[in-house]
């Protein structure tokens, strides 16, 4: 497993390049190129998944090691459904994902990484997580993390745009022109676009969470600090989800808002890597009770 997980760490890095060469040279041969790079590292990265599942009998997603394997699958597959419906369904011909790309496979490559470092270790599954819950409330958590991560992504992409260009041409994610697209779409409406879709799957990731704790710890709500974490988080993303509409009651100049929106995200995503992967560090966190995740 070993070797195979790092054909695909590197995959993943030669994605990367494709995707940054896409961008550059912005040839229609190289959307496919780069697209078929990313189809191969995530099909070796399902194989990984798989392969994990039937040697260890339970579904992949109950340690660091799984969870890193697992999240950089998520990611991959997010974005390529993304890719997919732009170019199938929106008929999106010109787009500027390449960079969108680049950073979502760096992301993949970096879960990766920390896979590579963790323990692989098989080990028995404790009680708690001896539940079809697991499935459910993971799937949903990994689901909404990749689609923010695209939302992270853009935000960066343009606020670094809006930083170098002063016309809003340069900020065009994707051109309505001779598209299924209303209208062009830029970074920041694409980052918003994936937030509305990543958030539902939040919820019901924090939903889903508070049925499995009250049937295996006997409370719905405990006031774990994973628990108030990813409370947390829910709470940026809503507020963020609202800010548009609180905004033009404010003396904010409209030019500003997307910015701070961005803003946001900057922050947001962190948020959610340390919930995800820093928890540990708390001086809290030896009192929870998900400490069986590190």
């Amino acid at each position: 497993m070993n070797f195979m997980l790092n054909i695909t760490f590197y995959l993943f890095i030669l994605c990367i390049v494709a995707y940054i060469v896409r961008e550059v040279w912005r040839a229609k041969a190289l959307r496919w190129i780069a697209f078929g790079i990313l189809s191969g590292a995530f099909i070796l990265n399902t194989a990984l998944v798989l392969q994990r599942w039937y040697e260890a009998n339970h579904v992949p997603m109950s340690d660091k090691y799984e969870s890193f394997v697992f999240f950089a699958w998520s990611i991959a597959l997010v974005y390529l459904i993304m890719e997919l419906v732009t170019i199938f369904i929106a008929r999106v011909h010109e787009s500027r994902l390449g960079i969108i790309g680049a950073l979502q496979c760096a992301l993949s490559a970096w879960m990766l990484y920390f896979a590579i470092n963790s323990d692989s270790t098989i080990k028995e599954l404790p009680p708690a997580l001896q539940s079809n819950w697991l499935v459910v409330h993971v799937i949903n958590y990994f689901i909404s993390y990749s689609a923010l991560s695209i939302s992270f992504s853009a935000a960066i992409v343009y606020l670094i745009y809006r930083a170098i260009y002063r016309g809003r041409a340069q900020e065009i994610v994707m051109s309505g022109a001779g598209s299924q697209l209303s209208r062009d779409v830029t970074f920041d409406k694409l980052a918003y676009i994936s937030v509305t879709i990543g958030f539902p799957f939040l919820t019901v990731g924090l939903i889903t969470g508070s049925i499995w704790a009250k049937g295996a710890w006997g409370t719905y709500w405990g006031w774990d600090p994973k628990e108030v974490w990813s409370l947390i988080s829910w709470l940026v993303y809503l507020a963020y989800l609202h800010l548009p509409m609180f905004l033009p009651k404010t003396s904010i100049s409209k030019s500003f808002r997307p910015i701070l929106l961005s803003i946001v995200l900057l922050v947001a995503f962190p948020i959610v890597l340390f919930t995800f992967m820093g928890m540990h560090k708390l001086p809290t966190a030896g009192d929870s009770d998900h400490i069986y995740a590190e």
